[in-house]
């Protein structure tokens, strides 16, 4: 697999190249002297304007991209770094790393907490979600009054997620900081609407909105992740998810998709 070295290097041999070639190395070299990496997280919350990310400048980078906001930070880019199975690790200049797996942010480094670890006991796979062919309970299945007396769910909440078609699953987790280690948390996963389109960089793509309320009744931690998904592939174009309570929620758009 390549490595952020061969790019430098690319970058380097690029750059002693002639003014006739000024047309491919402008967007290689451009990534690498502009600010379109992911700041420092002190600047995350206060809130910078996006630099302009084209479909020119990732298209002249010779590897798959992702265009990453946290918060109200602002937008950067980050690029494929490694792929194993379905494991995609993403880092952006200032060395921040995102690890996604079909769609969902498994790993973190170099923010202010870090999803150090994840497990998933049933995630639905979004494909599977989509074609009706998952074998998940559904949510009024898995929820029951003694859930209300444990206080893990209100009964204003079980008479809502009965009447909406949520798939009931938990999943894993660990942080960093602080540092928590073994964190269960409960996962209502649907399909939020019917076909739309959505636009990253000018181009078009038809996509199903699935949503996640994922929720730990303990620490009173409770958000909603978004994914809008190829419906016959299932693979994740775009992205709104929340790693931590004290991380805001990273926005993820593929601008450049990797090869399968």
């Amino acid at each position: 697999m390549k490595t952020l070295i061969t790019l430098f290097i690319l970058v380097i041999l690029l750059s002693s190249c002639g003014a006739k070639q000024n047309s491919i190395i402008n967007p290689v070299s451009d990534w690498f002297k502009s600010n379109i990496w992911v700041n420092s997280f002190t600047k995350v919350l206060l809130g910078y304007p996006d630099y302009p990310i084209t479909r020119e400048m990732v298209e002249g980078i010779p590897y798959a991209s992702l265009r990453i906001k946290i918060g109200k930070g602002p937008a950067g880019l980050m690029i494929l770094q490694e792929k194993r199975d379905d494991n995609y690790s993403y880092v952006s200049k200032d060395s921040v790393l995102v690890k996604i797996k079909k769609g969902r942010i498994i790993r973190t480094s170099r923010l202010n907490n870090n999803l150090v670890d994840y497990y998933y006991d049933n995630d639905p796979e979004f494909e599977k979600l989509i074609k009706g062919s998952i074998s998940h309970k559904k949510t009024s299945g898995d929820i029951s009054f003694l859930d209300i007396i444990k206080g893990n769910v209100s009964f204003h909440e079980l008479i809502t997620f009965e009447k909406e078609i949520f798939f009931y699953s938990t999943r894993v987790i660990s942080l960093d900081n602080p540092m928590v280690k073994g964190l269960t948390v409960r996962v209502y996963t649907k399909l939020e609407s019917e076909e739309e389109s959505i636009q990253i960089l000018d181009r078009e793509y038809k996509v199903i909105l699935i949503k996640e309320v994922v929720e730990n009744k303990r620490i009173k931690w409770k958000h909603e992740n978004l994914y809008w998904v190829d419906p016959k592939t299932g693979f994740v174009w775009k992205s709104l998810q929340q790693i931590a309570p004290n991380v805001p929620a990273i926005s993820l758009e593929i601008t450049k998709a990797p090869s399968i």
